[in-house]
């Protein structure tokens, strides 16, 4: 009998342009377990902006984020 094998984790980071900002997120695809949040803070503080949400919300996130300033991006994360 073969064992199941382990879901995909997907993991990346994208630093936004306009505001210089990195935003890193990771995830399993198909589930709703994805959680997006800024990786350049402080260890201590990192900044959620999604969690426990799906693919898709996280990725227009990461659209909608390209075009904000940093106020702008801290405002919107749950911090």
């Amino acid at each position: 009998m073969e064992g199941r094998k382990p879901l995909a984790k997907v993991e990346g980071r994208r630093r936004l342009r306009m505001s210089g900002v990195t935003v890193a997120f990771r995830g399993t695809p198909n589930l709703d377990d994805w959680v997006a949040y800024i990786a350049n803070g402080t260890k201590s503080r990192k900044t959620i902006l999604a969690d426990h949400a799906s693919e898709r919300k996280v990725k227009t996130l990461m659209t909608r984020l390209q075009t904000m300033s940093k106020k702008e991006i801290e405002k919107l994360a749950k911090g």
